[in-house]
This record gives C-alpha cells, structure tokens and sequence, in this order.
C-alpha cells in the first residue's frame, strides 16, 4: 500500500525531440508527455540521459522543464533531472526547476572531473539538498555515465542524514541491485530499478518502480510488467519481461549508440524526426530497417 506522497511504478525517462538546430520540439514533446500519461504511466523523469538533458544548451534546457511541467498539469509525477559537472552548475538548475514548481529533483555524481570519493560525493549531494530546500532529492547511480558507482554506504549515508528517500539504480548490476535494497531498506531508502535486462530481477528484489527508456514507445508493456510485480504474479512478470527484452535489443542494442533507435522508433509514430542532440550518432539505415519491422509485425498483430 503506498502512501499519498510515496513515489512509485513507472517513470517514463522521456525522449525530448529536437529540431535540426538542437532546440526542443514543443509540439512533439507535448504530444509524446500526454501519451505516456494516457497509457497509465505513474512519472515522467524530464531531462536525464534519455533526454538529454546535459547535451541542451541552458536555454532549451529550461525550455524543456518549463514545456514539460505545463504540459503535466500535476497528472504524474515529475522528476527533473540536474545532472552537472560541478556543485554550482548542479545548484543552479535545483534552484532553476524548484523556481518552475517542481517538487522533485534527480542527481548523480559530478563527472568529467571528479575523484568518486565519498566525501566528494556526500559534500556535493548535501550542497544541493541544502539548495532544493523540502524538495525531494533522488539520487541516481549510473557508472556507465559517471566513471564509477555510488558506493552502497554513501547512499545509505545520504539516507541517514534524511537527504534522499529514493534512489534511481541503473547500473545493471544485479549483486549490488539486491545489496541495496536490502541495506537500503534498514535506512529508510527505496529503489527504482532503471536497468531493462535486469528489470524483472530489481522488481524481485523490492523496487519501488522502474524506469524504463523502451517506455517511450511501447509504455503498456511496462506498465503491465510492474503491475503483474505488484500483483506477485511472478509468472506474468517473466512473460512481459521477455518482451522488454525483445524490445531492448531491437531499439537499443541494434544502432550505433543506444539511444538513436528509441528516438527513431517513436518518430515512426509520428512525434518528431528521431534526432539526437549533437555530436551524438544519429539512426542508420540498417537500424530503421529493424525498428520498422518491429512496426510492420505490431500492425499485422493488431
């Protein structure tokens, strides 16, 4: 039983479309916010590494907040995402979303230039708790991005301190996946799984919800997938995971860079023109081919 102000289910990393110059596609953003809430959705995380939240210039960065709190109406939950490389750039986009009205924020560790040490990263969360004010800080622990994990006791130390109540878990890793929940969880500490391949594993082991970037362009299946989870209906959990498997090696794994095929994919249902953000890779044709077989075999199945 959740309580009213708990966080939980599915939150959506959504897509931000993008013209030819790198600017946010207001039309096509709004359209893709209202579809995701349509579908049953609990969150919509703007602006992270599916957003592509740090590769926006700061005018389309608070561009992008500012479209997608409007378009929400206070539907979903919101989750702005203010990853930075320094403390002072992190605090001024807290300051910046909390300035818009969002009740949310999430962050991860300083990159580029940053030791990773636990004192770092403790000085560097409390700094921007201590800017968002009684806003909820959501930490996010994603190596792949950042160059090393958040260590296991750094976030429960966050968690002690009652600095964050939450943690978005995307490394993939299921041994440390399961360590914090379960230390995490003595501390008053919940986790979203934000890893596909390993997301029926996180929902096992107690995850408060997912976070699932395929969601873009199928978000029935994941909103069924947590449900069955919810349910303990372990059996359904397994068959829509395949699915998300299915889904995650056809628009993810099958392209030069892991998120060219989901903007790709959800430009084929008509919202906006599957560009990414410069200088990342954009879709090949060997990649469009796959996704829109995906297309052809969802339209003869209907």
């Amino acid at each position: 039983m959740n309580n009213k102000d708990d966080l939980f289910g599915v939150v959506v990393p959504i897509i931000t479309p993008v013209d030819d110059n790198d600017c946010v596609d207001e039309s096509a953003f709004r359209k893709l916010i209202q579809i995701l809430i349509n579908s049953g959705v609990n969150g919509l995380f703007i602006g992270g590494s599916a957003g592509e939240g740090p590769l926006l210039t700061d005018t389309e960065w608070r561009r992008m907040m500012e479209i997608a709190f409007d378009e929400n109406k206070g539907q979903v939950f919101l989750f702005a995402g203010t990853n930075d490389t320094s403390t002072a750039r992190a605090k001024e986009k807290v300051k910046a979303v909390k300035e818009i009205g969002y009740k949310c924020f999430v962050l991860t560790s300083t990159y580029y230039l940053a030791s990773h040490t636990a004192e770092e990263r403790l000085r560097f969360f409390g700094a921007c708790k201590e800017a968002g004010g009684d806003m909820e800080m959501i930490a996010y622990n994603i190596p792949q991005n950042i160059g090393k994990e958040i260590f296991v006791e750094t976030l429960c130390e966050l968690a002690k301190r009652k600095w964050i109540r939450y943690c978005k878990e995307s490394s993939g890793n299921v041994e440390y996946f399961k360590r914090l929940a379960a230390e995490g969880g003595q501390v008053g500490l919940k986790v979203f799984e934000g890893d596909e391949q390993t997301m029926a594993d996180g929902l096992a082991a107690g995850a408060c919800g997912i976070v699932p970037v395929c969601a873009n362009y199928e978000p029935r299946t994941y909103v069924d997938l947590y449900q069955a989870a919810a349910n303990q209906d372990f059996d359904k959990v397994r068959q829509f995971h395949r699915r998300v498997l299915y889904l995650k090696e056809k628009l993810v794994l099958s392209g030069p860079f892991w998120l060219t095929g989901i903007k790709y994919a959800v430009s084929t249902l008509g919202i906006g023109n599957g560009r990414t953000v410069g200088p990342l890779e954009q879709v090949n044709e060997k990649q469009k081919a796959v996704i829109d077989d995906i297309r052809d075999k969802l339209a003869l199945s209907s």
